[in-house]
This record gives structure tokens, C-alpha cells and sequence, in this order.
């Protein structure tokens, strides 16, 4: 979301079991009625064209609603359901945990997580109020938080206005909350601060299949930030975007732009090419464009890329395989069995590519393993392994996770 200051607006490793298929639909934290500022509304939006496909929830409707909360030892206890609003003092950050179809959401002047459980028909609200979560006196703006997201690892994050707090929770059935503390400045980033309140406040964070997080913040800069390190680096500011639109809401789309919203501009919505920071309007069908403080879905920056059908495997792929997958303590191992002897070269690329190691093996035809130690400083994520022999032949390819 957003960031306020009225006058300004409020404004790993890689588990590749939380890569889901890509959707266009997003779920929009709004007011009731287009232009107001109440952010209490859940719409779900559709991407491709910026149309509402329904309402998820609308405090005019007075539906009665369940509320539910983890005591200490991590167990729901069910307390009364009655007619009071979940979203009653404004949502500053929502995110979508797609494994178990849940919306999770901070209110700005708050100080728990909460979530919408969306596989009930009735209405129902969990709420965690772990003393983790707090982030200090709300009615401090630096405090609240107005970014959040899930990773690439399953586990969401949750970043303040002033970014020095950078929270960690999981979604088992014992969550943990963990304040991870402060983001830390690249040595990069030129004086371009994370923790400006003029520059870098407000706005919202995806992630890719890295375990990257990508903060836009109201004011239209990016920084990447490394969940590992916490370190924030300037990417660069959004071009081709009005100068009245404050980045407030963002969502990937299936095609890995970053589809974002503003808590002011009802004009329209923008799609942003995360590789070179260009925005372009969106191709609206309805006339009909609702400011919204927040936007959330499941989908991956760079999924897109990783979904492409790799090269043609030869039929020796059956005779190789590559194990521990995911990849741990920064070693796997390749087992060939019963190829042509000779000399083969491995390739670990990342999904954009680009070769990051090489190593050159002697095969002798029987039953082999090759020990592959990865380099120092390697980073988590999803990667492509390649056997190939010393004429270019394919022999092996397949993805692998590296933790």
C-alpha cells in the first residue's frame, strides 16, 4: 500500500512446491465507492483488463462474520460472530497465500496479523496478535506497515513505512512471527535510501523465484531487496508513468509485468516491465477504475520465463539424475549409468540462462557419481542442470532447487 502523510496518501531457499500455476486475478484492498479512502473494501480484480469479478468483502453488507484467534500455544480458538468489520480501521498491506487460500492483511492502525480464511463460505477472519508482529505506536507513521508479500519460500513478509522493520511469518498450523529487523542500504544505491520518507514510503512488494523481493514504493522508485542479507538495492524509478499516479498497489500478471494501482488516480491502472522499469497503461474494458491502497496475488516475477520448455532430452536423460532435490548445503550429486564413455561438460544456468558454473567430467560407462560443489555466494534459487558431450550433443537437463 500506500502511504499517508496526508497531505500525501498512505502511500532463501526456493520451495518449489510453493510455485503455483499463473492467474490474472488479484485481490484489491479498496473503499466501497470509487475515489474515497476508507480501504476497507476487498475486490477481486481481474488483471488483464482491471474489471472487478466480484467482492470479497464490503462493510455495507453487514454480513456477519467469524472471528477466530491463536492463543499461545499456536491452537484456533473460535470467539463470537458478529457484525463487526475486520477491515474497520483501513488495510495498509495484504497478501495472497495461495497453498492455503488465505488473505492475509495488516490494518493501519493495528497491531496483529490477520487473515481472511476464502475456503469458507461464511465469512471468517483469523487473527494472530503475536507480540512479534507489533511493530510500535501506529499512530507513528514510520511504523506502519504498508508492504507485504508472500516468497518464494512460502513464508510472507511484511515491511514498515520507515523499512526498518522487516517481519517474517510462516502459515502452519503453529505460525511463527520472526522481526528480522531493519533493511540494510546497498553500497549501491548512490544515496537513494530505503528509510527516505520523501523517496522510498508507501507502495508495495512482489517477489520473484529468487526469493528477491521488489518494492515499488509511492513515489515510483524500485529497490531489490535481498530477503537473506536484507539488503535494499536501487534498481531505478518507473518511466512513462503520469506524475499524479503514486504506486500504492502491486501484483504480477501472467506475463511477469507488474500490474500496479494508485490510492489516488482513478484514471487507470499500469503494467510495469520489471527488466526495464517501463510502465504502460492497461488495456481497460470498463470505464470504471477503483484507487486501491493494495493489490495481491500468487504469481512469481520471472515464473514466466521458468515455465519454457527446455531442450529436447536425448534418450540417455532416463540414464541420468540429479539428487538431493532441493539442493542442500550447497552440494548435489549427478549419478550417470551406463552411457558412452568419454567426456561430458555440466552446465548449472539460471532460469534466465545465463551459465553461472561449468565443469568438464570423464564418464566410463558404468555406474558413476559426480560430486557438484557449488561455488561460495551462489544465491538461492531455481536453477537448470545440462549434460552435454564435447560436440554440443544434449544428454541431461533438469530443473533444480537450490536452498
Amino acid at each position: 500500500m500506500k502511504k499517508t502523510i496526508l497531505p500525501i496518501l498512505f502511500g532463501v531457499p526456493i520451495c518449489l512446491g510453493s510455485v503455483s500455476a499463473q492467474t490474472n486475478k488479484a485481490f484489491a484492498i479498496t473503499s466501497e465507492t470509487k475515489g474515497t479512502i476508507q480501504w476497507n473494501a476487498v475486490k477481486e480484480l481481474d488483471l488483464s483488463t482491471g474489471n472487478v469479478v466480484r467482492s470479497i468483502f464490503s462493510p455495507s453488507e453487514l454480513k456477519n462474520v467469524a472471528f477466530n484467534f491463536f492463543n499461545e500455544k499456536g491452537i484456533v480458538s473460535t470467539d463470537v460472530t458478529s457484525l463487526s468489520i475486520p477491515t474497520q480501521n483501513g488495510v495498509a498491506a495484504t497478501a495472497y497465500d495461495v497453498k492455503h487460500n488465505r488473505l492475509y492483511f495488516s490494518q493501519m492502525w493495528g497491531n496483529d496479523l490477520r487473515y481472511f480464511d476464502l475456503n469458507n463460505n461464511e465469512l471468517s477472519v483469523v487473527i494472530n496478535q503475536d507480540k512479534n508482529y507489533s511493530t510500535g505506536v501506529r499512530n507513528d507513521e514510520s511504523n506502519i506497515i504498508t508492504r507485504m508479500t508472500f516468497a518464494s519460500n512460502g513464508n510472507g513478509y511484511a515491511i514498515t513505512n520507515d523499512g526498518n522493520q522487516l517481519i517474517q511469518f510462516t502459515t502452519d498450523d503453529k505460525p511463527s512471527i520472526t522481526n528480522l529487523g531493519a533493511l540494510i542500504d546497498s553500497k549501491k544505491n548512490n544515496g537513494m535510501s530505503i528509510h527516505n520518507q520523501c523517496t522510498s514510503w508507501g507502495g508495495d512488494v512482489v517477489a520473484d523465484v529468487y526469493g528477491n523481493l521488489y518494492l515499488f514504493t509511492a513515489k515510483n522508485n524500485v529497490f531489490k531487496i535481498n530477503i537473506n542479507t536484507k539488503v535494499a538495492e536501487f534498481i531505478g524509478s518507473v518511466k512513462n508513468i503520469p506524475t499524479n499516479f503514486t504506486i500504492n498497489g502491486a501484483a504480477v500478471d501472467t506475463n511477469g509485468d507488474v500490474f500496479v494501482s494508485s490510492a489516488i488516480s482513478t484514471e487507470n491502472y499500469y503494467t510495469i516491465n520489471l527488466s526495464t522499469l517501463q510502465a504502460k497503461p492497461v488495456n481497460k474494458t470498463e470505464s470504471s477504475v477503483f484507487n486501491a491502497s493494495d493489490l495481491a496475488n500468487s504469481n512469481l516475477a520471472y515464473q514466466n520465463t521458468l515455465s519454457k520448455p527446455v531442450l529436447e532430452q536425448e534418450i540417455y536423460n532416463n540414464n541420468i539424475s540429479v539428487f538431493p532435490n532441493p539442493v542442500v548445503n550447497k552440494n548435489f550429486t549427478l549419478q550417470f549409468n551406463k552411457i558412452p564413455n568419454g567426456n561430458y561438460n555440466i552446465e548449472l544456468n539460471d532460469a534466465n540462462g545465463k551459465t553461472v558454473v561449468t565443469r568438464k567430467v570423464f564418464i566410463n560407462g558404468g555406474l558413476q557419481n559426480e560430486i557438484f560443489i557449488l561455488p561460495k555466494g551462489i544465491s538461492a534459487g531455481l536453477f537448470l542442470v545440462k549434460v552435454s558431450d564435447t560436440k554440443g550433443k544434449n544428454y541431461f537437463s533438469e530443473k533444480i532447487i537450490v536452498q
